[in-house]
């Protein structure tokens, strides 16, 4: 930062708002396991910061743009007139309008650089987000995706390969190490038969509805299993309506937004993540972390995780029959779905651990500063 006398790599990351979700827990991951003495990280939201702001270390600044809607000019206004005063050595982004914010307003600070993000695979974009992100793209000076299907994805658009890079998201998989909470069992309402449960936005995207058409499978197979949804989106209503005609409302639980993800993994006895597109899903992460045996998709970063007959089990996506066949049958072969799960801790441990993400981030940043 110009005339502080501070000789760290000012770092300046720039999101929506550090709502409960995959790609703000990897930020406030990354952002509080940076060393201080090379780095001086500050976090920007656009709007309200959100309840992960809490999380994040004393020592970092939160601040706020206070954007009241998408349109609102002035939020841009003000990280334009904040970079061109302190021009921190890089400004990072990750989702599609930080992004397209941080592409345009960078260009006032010349020796900042900007660095955007790619968190998923999109099947397809809306016509105005295409036509807006295939305008701003040159303006990243780099790109970092959270995986290879990212990264490919995203040259195909343009971007020259040396200006991508892959960081994949890490998690602390101690924290994820917990046993049952005594109660919670009870508290949701829970039986004593088997859980499976999943973790993510309620979108269309998530692959819910597929998930509450393999059901009766399960049911058929299990009676006695309960099926748990984890996360809020638009799509709430609509998963609740879904299954009262299924006729399965009675076993299906949307408990909606949740601070104690690592204490819900430890009542699963499977987790299931049935996407239809992905980055690298920080959900499926924790559920390795847990030791869960999987049932997941091999769309994008979920095959990049999840190796099928090794670490969990592959279906296709939108195919509820063989969803609900893979859940019943690992549920009826305890064996296995536990080595599954052992192999799928191990890998986490190995390859996705969070010092891991924070050691790549920093040696990037050395790179392209």
């Amino acid at each position: 930062m110009a005339g502080t006398g501070d000789d760290r790599t000012q770092v300046w990351y720039l999101i929506g708002t550090l709502a409960v979700g995959g790609t703000e827990r990897t930020l406030v991951d990354l952002v509080n396991g940076l060393d201080r003495d090379r780095f001086a990280p500050t976090v920007w939201t656009i709007a309200e910061p959100g309840p992960l702001a809490d999380e994040i270390d004393d020592t970092v600044p939160v601040r706020s743009l206070g954007a009241a809607s998408k349109v609102d000019p002035r939020p841009a206004l003000r990280l334009a007139r904040e970079l061109r005063r302190e021009r921190p050595a890089i400004l990072q982004s990750f989702l599609y309008f930080d992004n397209v914010l941080a592409r345009l307003v960078g260009q006032v600070s010349p020796g900042t650089t900007v660095v955007t993000g790619v968190r998923e695979v999109p099947e397809s974009l809306p016509p105005h987000r295409d036509l807006v992100d295939r305008a701003t793209l040159g303006l990243s000076d780099h790109v970092v995706s959270n995986s290879e299907a990212g990264a490919e994805w995203i040259i195909d658009r343009g971007v020259d390969s040396d200006r991508v890079s892959v960081v994949r998201n890490g998690r602390d998989v101690d924290a994820y190490d917990v046993p049952e909470p005594e109660g919670l069992r009870a508290e949701l309402g829970l039986g004593d038969g088997p859980i499976v449960g999943t973790v993510g936005r309620l979108v269309e995207r998530k692959g819910h509805h597929d998930l509450l058409d393999a059901w009766p499978a399960v049911l058929e197979a299990h009676p006695d299993a309960e099926l748990v949804l984890v996360g809020d989106g638009p799509e709430r209503d609509a998963l609740r309506a879904h299954a009262s005609r299924l006729g399965i409302r009675e076993s299906v639980h949307l408990l909606g937004r949740r601070d104690d993800v690592p204490e819900l993994l430890a009542l699963f006895d499977l987790f299931t993540f049935p996407s239809h597109y992905e980055g690298l899903p920080g959900a499926l992460l924790e559920a390795m972390c847990a030791g869960l045996p999987i049932v997941t998709t091999p769309v994008d970063g979920c095959a990049e995780l999840v190796t099928d007959g090794e670490h969990g089990v592959h279906v296709r996506p939108r195919a509820p029959a063989p969803l609900g066949g893979a859940i019943a049958d690992l549920l009826a072969d305890p064996e296995r779905a536990a080595a599954l799960g052992r192999a799928a801790v191990q890998r986490a441990r190995d390859e996705f651990g969070v010092d891991s993400m924070v050691g790549r981030m920093a040696a990037l940043y050395e790179e392209v500063r």
